[in-house]
């Protein structure tokens, strides 16, 4: 079974220019949240979706969800402070539905233009790899900067940029869960979780279209790219 599970529970912080979290702005008649949502449905290979809110806007999720038909969700799930908690909280809810090797996709609803092939990417890598993470690499220079000034040039040549979809068999992302909570690790992606647990994350090429909503240009840049 190839279950999703979509992070909606940020608080959005960076993005001050707007008054609603960015999960619930409205782009073109639909909430951000929505778009990865309804693509993940509309893909035979996903069996089932599961969305992560805040008690902030799970008033509004829920209304939402009542004016789209969304077969293969199967439940909104309340989240934690962090983006860390809230995947765990979200394992934890599922762990009666799954099977230890069954696919579980996580992705942030902040990523409101992922594709279908990067979702049909993750889903086969996994198969092979149990760990993998969607990137692309960065083409950019790459400046490290101190006092404002150019310290030095990075080697690019082995620089990705981290997305969503990050997809693991279920087994090895709820141990990775489980030993971050037992050794009190922080991590900024469920990737980092893994890769303590000593194994390796295969990267799946990602689009530059993927990329992640958090500042009003990348507001801007969504709905240039979508009306």
């Amino acid at each position: 079974m190839n279950v999703a599970i979509i992070l909606a529970a940020g608080k959005s912080e960076r993005l001050n220019e707007i008054d609603v979290p960015k999960q619930l702005y409205v782009v073109n008649k639909v909430p951000l949240f929505l778009y990865s949502v309804l693509t993940f449905n509309q893909l035979d290979e996903i069996d089932a979706i599961y969305l992560v809110t805040n008690d902030e806007c799970l008033p509004l999720i829920e209304k939402y969800l009542k004016v789209y038909t969304i077969e293969k969700l199967k439940g909104v799930i309340l989240g934690g402070v962090t983006r860390q908690e809230s995947v765990y909280l979200a394992l934890r809810n599922i762990e009666k539905t799954v099977k230890n090797d069954d696919i579980i996709l996580i992705h942030d609803a902040a990523r409101p233009l992922i594709s279908k092939e990067t979702i049909l990417a993750n889903i086969e890598a996994v198969k092979i790899f149990e760990a993998v993470s969607t990137a692309i690499k960065v083409n950019d220079t790459v400046f490290n900067v101190k006092d404002d000034h150019v310290d030095h040039i990075v080697d690019r040549s082995c620089l990705y940029q981290a997305q969503t979809p990050q997809s693991f068999n279920y087994r090895l992302i709820k141990k990775a869960h489980e030993m971050a909570i037992n050794n009190m690790v922080v991590a900024n992606d469920d990737s980092a979780l893994v890769r303590e647990l000593g194994y390796d994350v295969h990267v799946v090429k990602g689009t530059t279209t993927n990329f992640k909503v958090t500042t009003i240009d990348d507001i801007k840049l969504l709905e240039m790219m979508i009306l």
